[in-house]
């Protein structure tokens, strides 16, 4: 189960395990089985909380889109008007209703029906009702049941991608300041990069906990996964005094003293090292701080940059000193 697991992923396996026993227990019934396949299909949910908690608004938004269906189908019979009626209407009542989590399954429901409605239209509606449930229901108890979501490592994972792309963005950024390009699309699109990065894993975040909280409750697992939510937002806040350095203002000219160039460049090079073994007092950030005293009261904005820097490596050494969430050493151990 686990290579499955690995190879398909988690949803493919369980949108194919409930896909086969909704059939099952639709064909076991002598119902029609392709409505519940496909209410099975679309409400397979990235945790059990998102199924369980859509499963009450999908219910009801179903037997609005079978209502609406067989009605519009006994007063204007299959024809094209049908569908469009059928499918407005279901959409604009469930959302009218905010069912907005049942507006899909709902409009499909209504729709696929149409073609198979004859004159029987009690015996339609509650056979399709039926199946529609059957479909709602085994979907969830799938996603409550079987291979709960483990996106710990994958968030880990994302952390650690976000955070090294970050520190190469620093060292791009202090190079390209170096060079008096202060102005750099390259970098504006590295750190939009970033960003995703850090929403998708704060996403897969969102969905671990809501499994942990809600349904299968492991306290050491919410530890862990509270630890890295710190360090997801220890590298969002990285990554916002990165950002500082990148935008500034347009025409905008530094122009950097020797002193401060080389200064700057002594900095480079820390950015490479592992920062839990770097003193907070590094000498090179103590020039720095020199630079920003012999600055004078129009250099405003330079003061804020040098002091950016400081800021961001004093930061960077506190944080490695006391935490291995997103720490790799170079030696790959």
């Amino acid at each position: 189960m686990f290579q499955l697991r690995k190879i398909f992923g988690e949803r493919i396996i369980k949108t194919g395990i409930s896909t086969f026993l909704t059939a099952l227990i639709c064909i076991w019934l002598n119902l029609p089985p392709i409505f519940a396949v496909i209410t099975a299909i679309v409400t397979i949910e990235p945790t059990a909380k998102a199924s369980l908690k859509k499963a009450y608004v999908r219910f009801p938004a179903s037997i609005i889109g079978t209502f609406i269906a067989v009605v519009s189908l006994f007063i204007f019979g299959e024809t094209a008007i049908t569908y469009a009626i059928a499918a407005t209407l279901t959409i604009l009542v469930t959302y009218r209703l905010k069912l907005y989590d049942g507006v899909l399954v709902a409009a499909i429901t209504a729709v696929a029906m149409i073609p198979s409605v004859q004159d029987a239209y009690v015996y339609h509606f509650t056979s399709r009702l039926a199946t529609t449930i059957i479909g709602l229901t085994t979907s969830t108890v799938i996603n409550y049941l079987i291979l709960p979501p483990q996106y710990t490592d994958r968030i880990k994972e994302l952390a650690t991608a976000a955070k090294k792309d970050i520190q190469k963005l620093l060292n791009r950024r202090l190079k390209e300041l170096t060079g008096q390009k202060f102005q750099s699309g390259k970098s504006d699109k590295n750190y939009k990069a970033i960003q995703k990065t850090m929403n998708e894993a704060e996403r897969l975040l969102q969905f671990q906990h809501d499994e942990y909280s809600y349904l299968r409750f492991n306290e050491e697992g919410l530890r862990d996964l509270n630890k890295i939510q710190r360090e997801l937002q220890f590298i969002k806040l990285y990554l916002i005094h990165v950002g500082n350095l990148i935008y500034i203002p347009r025409n905008l000219n530094l122009g950097f003293t020797q002193k401060e160039l080389d200064t700057l460049e002594q900095v480079l090079p820390l950015i490479d090292e592992d920062m839990s073994k770097v003193d907070v007092d590094h000498p090179v950030l103590e020039d720095l701080y020199d630079c920003i005293k012999e600055l004078d009261e129009d250099s405003v904005f330079k003061a804020h940059l040098l002091n950016e820097i400081i800021l961001l490596f004093r930061m960077l050494i506190n944080h490695d000193k006391t935490t291995d969430v997103t720490n790799i050493k170079k030696d790959g151990k």
